[in-house]
């Protein structure tokens, strides 16, 4: 349909849901042990897609939907727009049907190598100087996906996971507080949300700081101790947004629920370099089903919402969407340390796949109706 190629987030963020909606499953299928004879390694194709793939899409649809709003310049869409979409769908194909070769690592890059050169171009030509590191990220991200391609899986599993905390950590802790104040400002509420300052600089500059030393260094006590400092600045920034102000309105705690998952990831890495008792299962779930998974949801859900001329008020299917998502996350990440660990391991990807299934539901319709 012509009214999918008229906005990015239009084509992205329900293909994001629904690859989500229908990934998940499919590993849990695959660990146990049902036989689908794919090419590709299973669990090397649930790492990758589940980071690579899923994040893409979401960061496509986020940023060439926010570009335009930065810079004033066009948005991307028509043909140029459903290239960039096929050269997503080339990726997922290409990296499970081209196992460990040089075709998978071509078909597989064309994707965050594209998107990184249109964020760039955009960014550039409209003068928005000050969202260049956005930019840079997505060029680090498709980076990461490069070496994971090559075969350097543990360090570009860390540089990926690292990136997106560093992302939802600057583009999260711009919208969050923001858009707290603007539903205060028309509640008539006096309330006030504190502007950006010390706080927030400092957990910015120390998060930035661990996600690189767990990259570089993994497991050296500086970067725990980065992560826990990390961990406590995240939080008191966070508790300094008021978000039991928003309480009433879930489109809008559920932003500050999401950032949560930040200091607790944070948490969990510190805990596992100086400590015994967390592993890192716990602490790529925890930014990736957790953080990633329910800030991108979050921010998808919103940005729909207020294109389609919608008001952004949370509903009962909004509420079971992202209950399912951060309830899965959860448990996933208790899983590890349960006598049980299976039967929570399927719980927990059924309710997050399912999250994201609804929001295929309930967001692709509004993908296709018409902007009033």
């Amino acid at each position: 349909m012509r009214i999918l190629l008229t906005g990015a987030y239009r084509l992205f963020f329900p293909a994001a849901g629904l690859f989500a909606a229908l990934a998940i499953p499919l590993w849990l299928m695959l660990y146990m042990g049902v036989d689908f004879s794919l090419p590709e390694d299973s669990f090397r194709w649930h790492q990758h897609e589940m980071l690579f793939g899923y994040l893409g899409a979401a960061l496509a649809g986020f940023l060439l939907t926010a570009i335009p709003n930065w810079t004033g310049r066009p948005a991307l869409k028509g043909v140029p727009l459903f290239m960039l979409f096929l050269l997503w769908l080339i990726g997922r194909i290409g990296f499970i049907t081209l196992p460990d070769s040089m075709g998978q690592t071509i078909t597989t890059l064309l994707f965050p190598v594209a998107l990184a050169a249109i964020a760039t171009r955009e960014i550039w030509l409209g003068g928005n100087r000050r969202n260049l590191p956005v930019a840079g990220i997505v060029w680090l991200i498709a980076a990461a996906d490069a070496l994971f391609l090559l075969g350097n899986i543990a360090i570009a599993e860390r540089m990926g996971f690292g990136l997106a905390v560093v992302l939802i950590t600057l583009v999260g802790g711009r919208v969050t507080p923001a858009f707290a104040r603007n539903w205060l400002r028309a509640k008539g509420r006096n309330t006030i949300i504190p502007a950006f300052g010390p706080i927030d600089k400092a957990a910015m500059v120390t998060t930035i700081g661990a996600a690189a030393s767990w990259v570089v260094l993994p497991e050296n006590a500086i970067t725990g101790a980065l992560a826990l400092v990390s961990a406590a600045l995240l939080l008191i920034r966070l508790i300094r947004w008021k978000g039991w102000t928003v309480a009433g309105e879930p489109l809008l705690i559920s932003m500050h629920l999401a950032y949560l998952w930040l200091p607790v990831s944070m948490l969990l890495l510190g805990a596992m370099i100086l400590g015994e008792t967390v592993i890192q299962e716990q602490v790529v779930h925890a930014i990736g089903a957790g953080a990633v998974g329910s800030m991108t949801l979050i921010v998808m859900m919103r940005a729909m919402l207020g294109h389609a001329k919608q008001p952004i008020v949370g509903s009962k299917m909004d509420i079971a969407i992202l209950g399912s998502v951060h309830i899965g996350a959860a448990l996933r990440v208790m899983a590890p340390i349960m006598s049980e660990f299976t039967p929570l391991l399927h719980i927990s990807g059924t309710l997050w796949a399912l999250g994201f299934f609804l929001f295929f539901l309930r967001y692709g319709r509004i993908a296709i109706m018409v902007r009033p």
